[in-house]
């Protein structure tokens, strides 16, 4: 039911927060059968990934898939993990990641109770997060516990302050936004997230399910030193992401004209940024 994808490259010394959060999970099978598998690509590390990889799949009898491929950025590797994954859901846990023990049986409860018409409807379920010390990143949805307009949603929440959330995806939706991208993305070596979510709102408009529960949690201060450092160091996929956004998706204008004029601002910031590397 879920595929947990976690995309790495040189974390060996912090994967084991995804391994230890997976191992703790409170909920791991129904009938005798793991409800989940974790999916791990490693995008060409020089560390001793592969060796950590291989002991933790001798030590538990839950699936560990272990995917290599040559260094090619994260969004390939998650690409490359959404090839190789057949579960509905997916939840994306980045190799510096830790989650709570409730995490698996929380999802799955939720996913469980929906129809299957809701199933169809829904594209994730929206969930908190907190730092390292035990502090919430951000405030609470404003409604939970029912199924929303993830473009509604997304651009009206983005004004209160959000902070840093989390969701487990439907793995049909994700592959739509990694597996099929327009040809001006294919040669970037990184692309922001947002375009990815921005994509799969916009494109499939699928509904979303909210709870204000925390669990994952977020390494504030190491997540804000690479945030700022893939700016500097990527001005073109950032350039091109905000082109598209205010090319494709003109109509937000009419909606959500102050999330269109951040982007217009932040393309031409990125143009000119992208013209003195």
């Amino acid at each position: 039911m879920i595929s947990v994808l976690t995309p790495t490259y040189n974390r060996a010394d912090k994967l084991h927060r995804v391994f230890e959060s997976i191992k703790n999970q409170t909920l791991k099978k129904i009938d005798d059968k793991y409800i989940f598998e974790w999916v791990i690509v490693d995008d060409g590390s020089s560390d001793n990934t592969k060796e950590l990889v291989k002991k933790w799949q001798k030590e538990v009898d839950w699936p560990i898939r272990y995917i290599y491929q040559e260094n090619k950025g994260k969004w390939r590797a998650i690409a490359k993990g959404l090839e190789n994954i057949d579960n509905e859901l997916t939840l994306i846990a980045d190799s510096d990641d830790k989650f709570l023990p409730e995490t698996f049986e929380t999802f799955y409860n939720i996913w469980s109770s929906f129809s299957q018409e809701e199933k169809e409807k829904c594209g994730g379920i929206g969930v908190l997060c907190q730092d390292q010390f035990g502090k919430r990143v951000g405030c609470d949805y404003p409604i939970e516990n029912e199924l929303l307009p993830t473009l509604d949603v997304l651009f009206k929440w983005k004004n209160i302050g959000l902070g840093e959330t989390w969701a487990i995806l439907k793995t049909e939706n994700l592959k739509y936004a990694f597996l099929s991208l327009p040809k001006e993305f294919e040669k970037l070596q990184f692309i922001p997230e947002s375009f990815f979510w921005n994509r799969i709102a916009y494109e499939l408009k699928p509904y979303s399910y909210y709870i204000n529960k925390v669990l994952r949690i977020y390494y504030k201060e190491e997540e804000d030193n690479i945030s700022h450092n893939i700016r500097k160091k990527y001005p073109e996929g950032f350039f091109i992401e905000s082109k598209w956004f205010v090319t494709k998706y003109i109509n937000i204008f009419w909606q959500y004209p102050n999330i269109y004029f951040k982007y217009l601002i932040k393309l031409i910031y990125f143009y000119f940024l992208k013209g003195k590397k």
